[in-house]
């Protein structure tokens, strides 16, 4: 692992980066612990993460770790291949339940199965929306308005 890209950040953008990829991808935390003002994190970040130097040594450290979550995996898939069912064998078996009116034993699946493993194999596609992220303009914060009440002890006569 040569780490070249990493190599021309300087001191602050490579504890960016460290902290970014520690805190679970918080641009504005990572900016914080980087030793920035805290006042215009989110901004910061998004410059940061735009800038050419740090999205190389991004792609860079993203390769070699995807490389060694797959190294991990391979090897969890070796001890652990006949007792955990893979990710196709789990889809291969929803959709064996979306397509038949029948199991192995020739029964009726019921129709409220069929339609909980033909969600569960749309979800797993990435079909349904779980979320949605509000942001304002080049991710920046949107604003947001306060209003205190405040409560008068004066009562109003209209008569």
């Amino acid at each position: 692992m040569a780490f070249d890209a990493l190599n021309k950040l300087n001191y602050r953008q490579r504890a960016f980066l460290t902290a970014y990829l520690s805190n679970g991808q918080d641009a504005p935390s990572a900016v914080i612990a980087a030793g920035y003002s805290e006042k215009g994190a989110t901004q910061k970040g998004n410059s940061l993460l735009n800038t050419p130097a740090v999205k190389e040594a991004w792609a860079e450290l993203s390769g070699e770790l995807s490389k060694k979550q797959l190294e991990v995996i391979d090897e969890l898939k070796d001890q652990f291949s006949d007792k955990i069912a893979s990710i196709y064998e789990i889809q291969e078996f929803w959709t064996k339940l979306v397509r038949s009116n029948k199991d192995e034993n020739g029964d009726y699946i019921k129709l409220d199965a069929r339609i909980r493993a033909s969600e569960l194999l749309a979800k797993n596609m990435g079909m349904f929306i779980d979320k949605i992220e509000h942001s304002g303009k080049d991710g920046a914060d949107l604003p947001c308005i306060t209003l205190n009440f405040i409560k008068s002890d004066t009562t109003i006569n209209n008569g």
